[in-house]
């Protein structure tokens, strides 16, 4: 019956529209500003998960070698590094390596090893771990390995990296379900108004016999519309502006890492439609409900 009559529901939803222009305009904006709230959040959130992910995937475990391990020592540890769980790569670094690396970090300093006849540094393992998470599991366990001089993982920068993500994630989370709850009240509210400005027409129907969803369909039809016309437009309101603050942040750091990738914003504008059609759809559906039923 619903599937039926759909045809006349959205008729009905459009000729609410061009009757209630100003109120629908008002809706849309409002609802569009919420959204733009929302998929800026959501652009933010995405690029600094990026840049927390880079930071994540830099954390490593440097495992300090003796000086008098030998070739076949060398091969049994490595193989012993790989076979742990958790680790994804563990990379072998020579006295000569590390002593050059430490040159080219010093730059125009490097002078003051001239008088040095002896390489002082020992050879490493580093190790990448699969989830940052496992690299204190890991480190401890690299520990008691034969050979292993020391072993260094930042202990206190990882820990409170990775609380920091977690804090970070759970607010967000939270900031955006308080954002998409204000834009159904929002929008519950101005289908209230809507609800109340055609209360005699409502009233009509119900004396003539219409059944409650007869009368609640062309709202919530009207709500669901409202809301993916709000996200259609902010969302090409976002993507006007993101590549120009994005352009501009990477002349100025062009070291921090960005989000380019069309495909991933791609999945933010499609969350933004089904979020403007879910909102619209459930805020005027709560809102005509409750009307009726009072």
């Amino acid at each position: 019956m619903i599937f039926e009559n759909m045809g006349f529901y959205f008729k009905e939803a459009l000729l609410s529209f061009r009757r209630n222009t100003l109120m629908c305009i008002a809706s849309v904006i409002s609802i569009t500003t919420i959204f733009i709230i929302i998929g800026i959040f959501l652009l933010i959130s995405l690029n600094f998960n990026l840049f927390l992910k880079n930071l994540e995937s830099q954390l490593e475990i440097i495992v300090y070698l003796k000086d008098d391990i030998s070739t076949a020592e060398l091969d049994n540890l490595k193989n012993s590094l790989t076979s742990i769980e958790g680790v994804k790569e563990a990379k072998f670094v020579s006295k000569e390596e590390a002593f050059q690396r430490l040159l080219k970090d010093l730059g125009g300093q490097k002078d003051i090893f001239s008088i040095v006849e002896e390489n002082p540094l020992p050879a490493s393992f580093e190790i990448k771990a699969n989830d940052p998470k496992m690299i204190e599991q890991i480190a401890h366990k690299v520990e008691k390995y034969k050979n292993v001089e020391e072993v260094e993982y930042g202990r206190g920068i990882v820990e409170r990296l990775l609380n920091f993500t977690s804090i970070f994630r759970v607010v967000g989370i939270s900031i955006l379900i308080l954002l998409i709850f204000a834009s159904i009240l929002i929008i519950s509210n101005i289908m209230k108004i809507t609800v109340y400005a055609r209360r005699d027409e409502i009233e009509i129907m119900s004396l003539v016999g219409a059944t409650r969803w007869f009368i609640k369909w062309p709202f919530i039809l009207e709500g669901f519309l409202q809301g993916i016309i709000s996200a259609i437009l902010s969302i090409l309101i976002l993507y006007k502006f993101y590549f120009v603050v994005i352009d501009k942040i990477h002349q100025i750091t062009p070291f921090l890492p960005v989000v380019w990738d069309k495909k991933e914003l791609l999945v933010i504008g499609l969350a933004l439609i089904v979020l403007g059609s879910l909102v619209g759809f459930l805020g005027s559906m709560f809102s005509v409900g409750k009307y009726i039923s009072e």
